[in-house]
């Protein structure tokens, strides 16, 4: 059943607002409680089916979709869901939490439009710092959808463009996003300011033509522009 709170402006400053899509309602209700326990999200809506997400996330502007994948017998219900709520919003931002791990699935739910994709077996405060860094407008990828990710760049497309190059430090930038990092984590391991690893990640998506940060790593592996 779609539970949902009245729909608010989206905002960095105030508690996350989440929608939980998942159909089991004791997992949804555990996530709720755990979420919930120090203020920093607040959960306006659960839905159990794809009709109700979409109802819920249209009635509630949530900042982060928390969304599994597998919705009843259907393994990929929420790649769907995915593909038609960053279609009509690309606002939304949607994070997958499920328990399927291939590099097909992480690929998938990249092209969709998800910007984070975590295991289920994730503890609390890594799905709160991954739910924050999507709401920000980062990527958040566990170890575990990261390695995916980097496993798929295996083998380069023959059809890369050779006139896409990048700079040394674009390669940093890009090779610590692969492995999960925010913009903050990647500017303490470079020694730069956040302002400028934002400036890196610019320009990369620029160069290769994408609009999200998650679309980055895959890109740039699919294109053979990184040696991970």
């Amino acid at each position: 059943m779609t539970t949902a709170h009245p729909a608010g402006p989206r905002t960095t400053t105030a508690a996350a607002r989440v929608v939980i899509v998942d159909d089991h309602a004791i997992i949804r209700s555990g996530l709720r409680t755990m979420l919930e326990r120090d203020g920093a999200v607040v959960v306006v809506a659960e839905a159990g089916t794809t009709e109700q997400a979409l109802a819920a996330v249209a009635q509630s502007s949530p900042d982060v979709v928390l969304l599994d994948l597998k919705l009843g017998s259907d393994d990929e219900a929420g790649l769907r869901i995915c593909q038609r709520l960053t279609a009509e919003d690309p606002e939304v931002r949607v994070l997958v939490l499920t328990t399927f791990l291939n590099e097909r699935l992480v690929v998938e739910a990249i092209r969709s439009g998800a910007k984070g994709y975590v295991l289920k077996d994730v503890d609390a405060e890594e799905l709160l710092r991954s739910i924050e860094a999507v709401r920000s407008g980062e990527s958040a990828f566990d170890s575990h959808a990261a390695a995916a990710v980097v496993r798929s760049m295996s083998s380069p497309s023959a059809s890369a463009p050779s006139a896409i190059t990048f700079t040394g430090r674009e390669t940093e930038v890009v090779r610590l996003l692969a492995h999960g990092h925010s913009n903050r984590q990647i500017g303490e391991q470079l020694y730069i300011s956040e302002t400028t690893v934002k400036f890196h990640v610019h320009n990369v998506m620029e160069k290769l033509g994408v609009k999200r940060r998650a679309e980055v790593v895959y890109r740039s592996g699919q294109l053979g522009l990184l040696e991970m």
